[in-house]
């Protein structure tokens, strides 16, 4: 059966979609209400395509169809897949958005639980981030159990309010603005929804299987099921998510593909980007007192060199060591291009500090690009992103900090190695220069005929057509 054939099979039936390559290997899962619609809408206008689907649609040569009973079902299903098979598109485009995290602001006399996009380096405990759609249901799960409060009152308040809110009337909360509980009595509420958000659920499972006995008992069957679902939800979330999110966040011993996806992940919570940086480009300078200035663009996909996006620069409008003015130039030339050719990276690392930030940053905004851009600094590895913000430092050990000083370190490399090409041609040409008789012309004609002037051997030098007998006699004396 053919793919078209095989679409105009699936039910309108909720459950989830696998899509696999020429190879059987599956390379996206996807969830749906509605299957048959949402297969079928990668398939029609290839004009209205976004960036992933327009990478993933050609990639496509079956789709195998699991039903499930309700949109809840395919939720779980679809996360526990995902967890199972860790599929290419499933991993490097995970939506366009920031994915959502619980937060729990232990700062606070009494703390709230809510959901948040961004991780920020408070006293807040949070959790995440989470793949699935449902997180605001789960903090009702939290809030029904452990009775937390989310509210956005300054506690304890200047004065008590006059009457409950509506989460205490649903007992949704111990109401604690009310003086219906110690703050003591409040820390192990508080206590116990951290351990649930750190895969310790089963107290929370035992509570709502205590639920379920006594709404089946009343024969309150609509009831029961909403407690399934929500026992259900509470397993998926320990599951997906048993760590605890810090700023420094760990690198852990696993295979190269899940480092790479890591780092990612972390930067884009660290650096609170909108979207994984799968494209970072490193930039750098490389010269000795002003002479032979060079700078370099590298470029990265999915956390590995991509040559065909490397750059080099021969610096134009300088000639003193001024590494800050020497910047300047060439993140001018390169971005002022890659405006106009509409390939611009998701981030831009430049080797340096603040200064070196700063600079790069006034270059961008006179272009009118806005790329998050961020700089760091070899002594102690700190990361710049921010104009007057202190700088941050990661463990030694952090996938992140690793992935950078791997595009840096690039950067540097290909640098260098350009510089040391004008050098050794500067050098050779004043050899040349030295021997008289010989013109532009000749120099660049042995320039391109031989490998190394400094090292040019007899064999070499006889080879030489076009070059007089007396030219190849004072070469040897060069040799």
């Amino acid at each position: 059966m053919s793919l078209a054939e095989k679409i105009k099979t699936i039910p309108e039936k909720s459950g989830v979609y696998l899509m696999k390559d020429s190879d059987g290997r599956i390379i996206y899962v996807g969830k749906s209400a509605n299957l048959k619609d949402r297969v079928k809408s990668y398939f029609l206008d290839k004009s209205r395509y976004d960036r992933k689907v327009a990478a993933l649609v050609p990639k496509i040569f079956d789709i195998e169809i699991m039903t499930t009973q309700n949109e809840m079902e395919a939720l779980i299903l679809e996360s526990k897949l995902i967890k199972k098979y860790r599929p290419k598109y499933n991993v490097l485009f995970k939506d366009d958005k920031t994915y959502p995290y619980i937060k729990i602001s232990v700062n606070e006399d009494f703390p709230r639980v809510s959901l948040t996009r961004r991780v920020l380096p408070d006293s807040g405990r949070y959790f995440g981030p989470y793949v699935f759609g449902s997180v605001g249901e789960v903090i009702k799960v939290i809030q029904k159990t452990f009775k937390l409060r989310s509210c956005r009152l300054a506690l304890p308040p200047e004065r008590i309010p006059e009457r409950a809110c509506l989460k205490e009337e649903l007992k949704f909360c111990t109401a604690p603005c009310l003086g219906k509980t110690t703050k003591e009595e409040y820390a192990l509420q508080v206590k116990e929804v951290i351990n649930f958000l750190s895969g310790k659920q089963k107290e929370l499972e035992q509570k709502l299987d205590a639920k379920m006995k006594k709404a089946s008992e009343k024969l309150d069957y609509e009831q029961a099921a909403r407690l399934r679902d929500q026992k259900e939800l509470a397993q998926l979330i320990a599951a997906q998510n048993t760590n605890e999110v810090h700023m420094s966040l760990d690198a852990r011993e696993d295979s190269k593909d899940t480092q790479i996806e890591k780092a990612l992940t972390d930067l884009r919570v660290l650096l609170s980007l909108r979207t994984l940086p799968l494209t970072i480009e490193g930039v750098d300078i490389s010269n000795i007192s002003g002479t032979n200035a060079v700078g370099s663009v590298v470029r990265f996909f999915n956390g590995e060199p991509d040559k065909n996006g490397y750059r080099k620069f021969r610096i134009k409008t300088l000639s003193g060591p001024d590494d800050t003015g020497m910047l300047r130039e060439v993140v001018g030339r390169k971005y002022k291009r890659a405006l106009e050719e509409k390939k611009l990276p998701d981030l831009i690392l430049i080797d340096g500090g603040r200064g070196q930030l700063n600079a790069a940053k006034e270059v961008l905004t006179a272009l009118g690009i806005q790329i998050p851009l961020i700089s760091l600094a070899k002594r102690e590895e700190e990361i710049y992103f921010d104009v007057s913000s202190s700088p941050l430092r990661l463990k030694k050990d952090s996938a992140a900090l690793h992935l950078l000083q791997y595009v840096r370190d690039e950067a540097h490399r290909f640098a260098i190695n350009y510089h040391k090409t004008l050098r050794d041609r500067t050098t050779v040409s004043s050899r040349l220069d030295s021997i008289k008789g010989i013109g532009e012309k000749t120099k660049r004609m042995i320039l391109s005929r031989v490998k190394d002037v400094n090292n040019i051997s007899l064999q070499e030098i006889e080879s030489l057509t076009g070059v007089s007998k007396t030219i190849k006699e004072k070469l040897k004396g060069v040799s």
